[in-house]
């Protein structure tokens, strides 16, 4: 029987100009493929529009706009697939798509999932040793945490049958994504296959992106999925959900401490202000913390409110001022009163359970060209039970910022994470030892002691890791074909 197109191909890219349209011809030309899914990461070499100039309804491109990681990118495209089966493919030609019959005939047999090795006794250029030490290193460990036995835990040649996927939420962003995976599979208990296939392995020279932090990547993530390191690594759905209710109350006393913060509001209006167009949109104003500042940048402010209390707080504070509007209701409530220059969102977005939707709202809330500022707390990691108690559905990383803001058709300007610090106090006080971290005497000592120094800190230094993220996009002038 002739081979069918059956086949999602998942191709995450980053900085591959030279190859990715021979890539793409190689793949198109399988048998096997029914789309292609490619995921720019941030390519600064025109990559993306190489892959959209290839003149083929199968294939569809995605941007970040940033670098983030080929789990993000894999992530990503594992949400958009729709054919039966998924093959990943790199977008160098280390692996060839005429392997891709050898990796799916096992799944049309009983297999679930099929992972390549290059280690099999198959033809292939050889390996840097360094390359193959790190390899069979992190091989060796992954074998023992999840009891599989396979050859090449970091092939990036793999198979799966959909639904598998639909079973996995993939959390680490970078190279870290291979071994996930594989533990991830083998936790399911889903049936594995490994097959040997060719490979013509690129040098450093040559483009190729693992390193040596990739390898340490690797391990650490070898350790987060193995038995103990889940258990340390405790889920967020381990926390008792609350209503919005309960929630609205426990936040009252939070938002008023805030009141009190002028430091770190000062802060993250400052960072905010060079985005800000003329009409501006608060969405989830609060008790009107960052609203003062923002009326004194604005030429008109609506300020939003989902919560009745909030919302009568906010008509008392602005009574009688002609330059701010206080809705009641969500983003496509204050929709209405638009289209705005510019929107905010403080510590708002993580309470909605469905942030992409809510997100789409207000992109459609913005004028072509204008720009959202979104500040939301940073990992999950820090998730505590405070979190639960004022309503939390999440916490972000760099990635699932952008991803979340990518997806509901924005594009980036920058991201970055704020105040290290804090990161390190909310570990300890909200997490381990389970404490309120906005008190009042402890949040009012933060504020004036801490926070000037951080904001004249990272003024000069972008932080690798903090507490809260501040995403700046845009709505394009034009929406993408």
């Amino acid at each position: 029987m002739a081979p069918v197109p059956c086949a999602s191909i998942v191709i995450p890219c980053y900085d591959e100009a030279p190859t990715i349209k021979a890539v793409l011809e190689r793949v198109l030309a399988s048998p096997y493929t029914a789309e292609v899914i490619v995921v720019d990461d941030g390519s600064t070499d025109g990559s993306a529009a190489l892959a959209r100039s290839v003149d083929d309804p199968r294939v569809r491109v995605f941007e970040h706009g940033l670098n983030i990681g080929k789990g993000a990118c894999l992530r990503r495209a594992f949400r958009e697939v729709t054919a039966p089966y998924v093959i990943v493919q790199d977008a160098d030609l280390e692996y060839d798509p005429a392997i891709y019959k050898q990796l799916l005939e096992p799944l049309f047999d009983d297999a679930d999932v099929v992972f390549g090795s290059r280690f099999a006794p198959q033809p292939h250029r050889v390996l840097y040793f360094r390359h193959s030490l790190a390899n069979k290193c992190i091989t060796f460990l992954s074998d023992g945490v999840t009891n599989l036995n396979l050859s090449d835990v970091m092939s990036g040649a793999k198979a799966f049958r959909h639904e598998v996927l639909e079973s996995i939420e993939v959390e680490q962003d970078r190279f870290g994504v291979e071994p996930e995976l594989v533990a991830k599979v083998a936790a399911g208990r889903w049936r594995v296959f490994e097959v040997g296939i060719p490979y013509e392995g690129r040098s450093y020279a040559e483009g190729k992106k693992a390193t040596w932090t990739a390898a340490i990547g690797s391990l650490l993530a070898v350790f987060r999925y193995s038995r103990l390191g889940t258990r340390l690594a405790k889920p967020r759905e381990t926390f008792e959900a609350v209503t919005f209710s309960s929630a609205d109350v426990e936040l009252a006393e939070a938002l008023d401490s805030l009141d009190d913060a002028g430091n770190y509001a000062d802060w993250i209006v400052e960072l905010i202000a060079p985005h800000l167009g003329p009409r501006v949109l608060e969405v989830g104003a609060g008790h009107g913390t960052m609203s003062v500042r923002l009326r004194d940048l604005a030429a008109s402010l609506t300020a939003t409110e989902l919560s009745a209390r909030s919302a009568d707080l906010l008509r008392e504070r602005f009574a009688g001022d002609p330059k701010v509007s206080v809705v009641e209701g969500d983003i496509a409530t204050a929709a209405a009163h638009g289209p705005f220059d510019s929107a905010v969102m403080v510590n708002v977005l993580e309470h909605i359970p469905d942030d992409i939707g809510a997100l789409r709202d207000l992109h459609d809330a913005i004028a072509p060209g204008g720009t959202a500022a979104i500040y939301v707390p940073a990992y999950e990691v820090l998730y505590s039970d405070f979190d639960r108690r004022i309503g939390h559905c999440r916490r972000y990383r760099r990635s699932t910022i952008v991803q979340a803001l990518t997806t509901a058709g924005f594009e980036m300007v920058s991201v970055r994470y704020l105040s290290l610090p804090g990161a390190l106090a909310w570990l300890v006080v909200a997490r381990l030892l389970g404490r309120q971290p906005t008190n009042p005497r402890i949040a009012g000592l933060y504020d004036r002691v801490a926070i000037p120094v951080l904001r004249r800190v990272e003024a000069r230094w972008e932080m690798p890791a903090g507490q809260s993220l501040l995403a700046i996009a845009r709505r394009p002038l034009e929406a993408a074909d």
